[in-house]
Parts: C-alpha cells; structure tokens; sequence
C-alpha cells in the first residue's frame, strides 16, 4: 500500500464525513437511515469518505481551502523562501537592465564603427581624387617653371582638394601654381613614390593651416607635390559635440592626429571607454572614434528607464505567482514541520492475516494527521507535499521512532513483522541502515520482522548507493517488499535488481475478483510471476468472503483489507491482538 495512504475501499476522495455508524449496519458500512439524505446531497456535490472514530466532520475541501490562506496556517515562509520570493521579484530588473546597458553599449559602438567608416570612405575619395590630379602633372615633373605652370595653375584650379601644385627637384621647391617660380628648400626630404607627409607653417606651397602634403617621385629625384587643407577634413570626422564627452581624430601613420574635432586635443583621452578605429585600406590614414562613461550614461538612461518600468511590473508579477504557490505549498510544508515538532501524526495499525484469515501475522503502519483545528487528516493531502519537498524522510524516521516504542509495549507473537512504507528516494540515503538498525534495537527481547514496503508513486532508481542499502539491510534481514505492484512505475527489470521478499497485490486487481475484465488476467499474471521468482504475496483491500477464497485458493500467502480488520490506533490494536490470542486458544482449548 502507498506510503500512508488510507485504505481506499470503494470510496472515492472528494469529502470525508465522519458520522456515527449504529451496530447493526457496522458491518454494511452503511450510514444509519437518518443520514441518507445528506448523503444523497453530498452525491451531487461530491463523494464521501465515512470515518467512524468520533464525529469529527473533516471536509478535504475545506482543509485545502483553510490550510493555503497565509493567515490560517500556523507556520510561515522561511527565510529562504522570502528570499526567493525577493529574488524572483528583482531578476527581472536584476537581468534585463545589464542586458539593456550592454545592448546600448553595442549599439553606440556599432554607431562608432559606421561613422568612422564613411569618414575613411570619404578621405579616401580625396585622396583618391588628388591621385588623379597627381598623374596628370606627372610628365611635367623636371620641365622648366615657365613651361609647366599654366598646367598647374590649370590641374590646382579643377581639384577642389588641392589648394597648391609644386615641381620638385630633390628637396628644392622651384616651380609653384599658386606664386610661379620659385627657389625654396623644403625642411624635410619626400622619400617615397608616394608619402603623406604633415606639416605647418610658412612657405611658398602653403600658407599658415595644417595641411597635408601628397607627392609623387619620378627618377633623379624629380617629382610633383601637393598640398591639402585639413580644414577640407574636419566636417568629414563623426561626433562633432563640442562637450568634451565624445570625438574623433584623424590619425596619420597610426601614431600622429593631424585632425580633431576637440580643439586641443592629439589623442584619445584616458576617460574613454569605447573606441572604435577605421583604417584606410589606401592611405596611411585611420579615424579613432570614442565616448566616455558621461556620454553612454547619458544616452542609455532613457532606454534604461523604461526598460525599468516594463520590467518591474513583470518581476512584480512573477513574486506574487510565486509567494501564492509558496502558500499554497509551503502552508502545508509548514504545518507538516510544525506537526513533526508537535508530534501530530499518528501512526495506525492495519492487521495482516494469513491466507485461511484467522492468525494475525503481522500490521502495516499508515500514517494519520491528528491536525489541531481540521481534525484527523487523510495521508493524500499532505503525503504528495511531503514527497515533493523532500520532507517525506524526516516523516519515515519520525515514524519508526514512534512505531518502535509502541510495538515495545505489546506482546508481541511469534514471526510477527512490521511493515513500513518508504519512498523509493529513501534508499539512496545510508541513514537508512542506521534507522533500520535503532529500531530493532529498541526492543529489549526478540524485535519483530522489519518490512520496508517500497511505494511505486515515483521510479525505483537502482544506483551503486542504493544497492548497498539494500546489502546492508538483507545483513540486518530487513525485508523489502514491492507495494501496489502493478500500478506504479515498477517493472521487472527494477524486480529482479532489488531481490523483493514480498509483493503486494494492490486493490485494485483484488476487486476484479469474479469479473471477466483485464484487471483480474493481470492479477493472474501477478500471481504466477511471484511463484515463479519465489516471492511471497499479500493481497490488498481483501473486502469479501469470494475474494479471501480466490486468494487463498490462489496461494497468496498474506491478505489485508476491511473484511479482516480496520486500521486502527494503538489501544485498540493492543485489544485487537489480545482477543485474537484469547479466541484461538478457546479454539485449541475447544475438544
């Protein structure tokens, strides 16, 4: 049977109404007649568990109803799950801001890396325009001033780049299109066919603005030069403002700004944080563009505001959903621990008999919630909670403990065993064996079998650590038994891998006793498996007299269900046992 579930029988569990049942239809399990019509009523609505001990009404609506509100469970969120609750309400911001920032960021450098582009696009048009002019004048190189000028004058006159044409011989300037003949050395000597060389100054080729010079050698030193304003490139450059926060420079032979569009600054300062270089692919030219912290910050704070107010609102959204499921979940998660704490759930007793019916052998222990304000609760509302968090070991332990010290205090027969239900994630857990092994030490005289009934809710996951458990648990002749085989996740791979002791039939396949439906083939089937792999059986939910003769005939060895005996607290287990020992010795004593 499933860890702690309560006996299903024929009932289905939607509402449980506890109601006193008259002796003489005790046995029907059927209300008295002056019941019949609330019963009628609550058909509509939903379908009723009867509990007979007491008259505590426990509605399972009204529990789920009650125990989710925040205001009426007893325990509250932990530190840990406010956290997430804070958590999930900043992860939104906490992830999208950065992402906003950056996302701005790539985008101002892409912007950068775009305008540094076409302005080396554009220089390059210059340039590539002075070139031709350059060609042009090439044959004029070495020819006398008088010959040659109205050429230049002519070539300077067309190019709307150049401001100046000269003839070179070696370093002496001698022929210019602006001021005619001329006897000028130059300071610096052209070294290559073609060099950009800057300068600023006076002289007869150019006046007293930066400018570059463009020149073209031919053989014996002869050539013809041109000089460029600068000023041509200063509308060319990206980021103009004026506010010392963004900028660009024209940089020559990768270490010399010869244009900037911040008056008095050659070089990129140290405040920025991104720079982009375009480099011509012609000339020995490049534009370094850059901004500064103060500029991104500037430009990202309206996009960063309103990512803010849309992202906020979604955090917002997502803490609320989730502070709902905490108190949805947690509340039971807290009252579980606080009913731990305050030992609140009681272990009752379902006897086990043999196939004939008449020798008790052994109990199952379910688990019952004696909860302060909703009465006695069903496992199936807080057993899921407790699987799901991982609290359902803590509960396992906490129940063998309590099993222990109540088993002390019967007298106990002969091979009687104990059994246990245990979530499959608990056998991967060596704390097992150390519980196992406390319990049976808890006995002062011969303990009693110890079964550990196996749930098939979740998989069974055979692992090196769980197979050392079981080792350690066959040493201490714990016994494992496979609970409502059949109907979970079991399958026999996992069945010969754990080395079950015993099977448990579930009730299901028990009521198709009789019937031509599928259910009664496979509990043939089960049947015929377990004789076949050695393993002893115990049928569930054993409910008339037809199914305990099927079963016994079928040579099921163990049967459980309401036609033997109820599950039941601890006093009435201690009269159980005594009058099933004083009966069958009247029956020995009988001649």
């Amino acid at each position: 049977m499933a860890a702690g579930h309560a006996p299903r029988g024929n009932a289905r569990s939607s509402l449980i109404l506890a109601v006193p049942v008259h002796p003489c239809c005790s046995r029907q399990r059927q209300p008295c007649r002056g019941l019949a019509r609330v019963l009628m009523a609550g058909r509509r609505a939903a379908s009723c568990h009867l509990v007979t001990p007491g008259n505590n009404v426990f509605c399972r609506h009204r529990f789920r109803h009650l125990i989710s509100r925040g205001n009426q469970f007893r325990g509250s969120l932990n530190a840990a799950e406010w956290a997430l609750v804070l958590l999930v309400a900043v992860l939104p911001a906490a992830i999208g801001l950065p992402l906003t920032w950056n996302r701005y960021q790539l985008d101002v450098q892409a912007q950068l890396q775009s305008a540094a582009g076409r302005a080396v696009n554009s220089v390059d048009r210059v340039f590539g325009q002075v070139d031709r002019s350059l060609r042009e004048a090439a044959p004029l190189a070495g020819l006398p001033c008088a010959q040659a000028r109205g050429k230049l004058v002519s070539l300077a006159a067309f190019d709307p780049y150049i401001r100046s044409l000269g003839l070179l011989d070696g370093r002496r300037l001698y022929c210019t299109s602006v001021l005619g003949a001329q006897d000028t050395v130059l300071p610096f000597t052209p070294s290559a066919p073609q060099q950009l060389i800057h300068r600023q100054g006076s002289g007869p080729l150019y006046p007293k603005r930066p400018f570059l010079m463009r020149s073209l050698l031919r053989e014996r030193g002869q050539g013809i030069v041109a000089s460029v304003e600068l000023a041509y490139f200063s509308p060319l450059l990206p980021w103009q403002a004026d506010d010392g926060h963004s900028g660009s420079l024209l940089v020559l032979n990768h270490k010399e700004a010869v244009q900037s569009t911040l008056p008095g600054v050659a070089e990129v300062p140290g405040s920025a944080v991104l720079r982009v270089i375009a480099a011509s692919r012609h000339y020995p030219l490049a534009v370094h563009s850059w901004v500064d912290s103060e500029y991104l910050w500037r430009g990202a704070s309206a996009r960063l505001l309103r990512a803010l107010l849309l992202l906020l609102p979604v955090g917002v959204v997502g803490a609320a959903l989730l502070l709902g499921y905490l108190r949805k979940r947690g509340s039971v998660s807290g009252e579980i621990l606080l009913a731990l704490r305050n030992q609140e759930f009681l272990p009752y007793y379902q006897p086990v008999f043999d196939a004939c019916g008449h020798r008790c052998m052994g109990v199952e222990v379910l688990l019952r919630w004696q909860h302060p304000r909703q009465g006695l609760a069903p496992p199936d509302l807080f057993i899921p909670v407790a699987e799901a968090s991982g609290m359902i070991i803590q509960i396992t332990r906490y129940l063998m403990r309590r099993v222990a010290a109540d088993m002390e205090s019967l007298s106990l027969p002969d091979c009687f065993f104990v059994a246990l239900n245990l979530s499959p994630s608990h056998l991967q857990h060596a704390q097992l064996v150390e519980d196992c092994q406390a319990f049976l030490q808890h006995f002062s005289k011969t303990p009693p079998r110890l079964v550990l009934e196996v749930t098939e809710r979740e998989p069974i996951r055979v692992t090196p650590q769980s197979q050392q458990v079981m080792a350690e648990l066959r040493r201490m002749r714990v016994q494992i038994a496979i609970d409502d085989f059949g109907t979970g996740h079991s399958s026999l791979a996992e069945l010969n891998r754990i080395h079950a002791d015993h099977l448990k039939i579930d009730r299901v396949f028990v009521a198709a006793i009789g019937s031509d439906s599928i259910a009664n083939r496979i509990l043939e089937m089960i049947i015929d498996l377990a004789k076949q792999l050695r393993i002893s059986m115990v049928a569930e939910g054993v409910e008339t007299e037809q199914q305990r003769a099927y079963l016994q005939q079928s040579g099921v060895h163990y049967l459980q269900g309401y036609l033997l005996a109820r599950p039941m607290p601890l006093e009435q287990l201690r009269d159980f046992l005594w009058g099933r020992r004083a009966s069958l010795a009247e029956g020995q004593a009988a001649p």
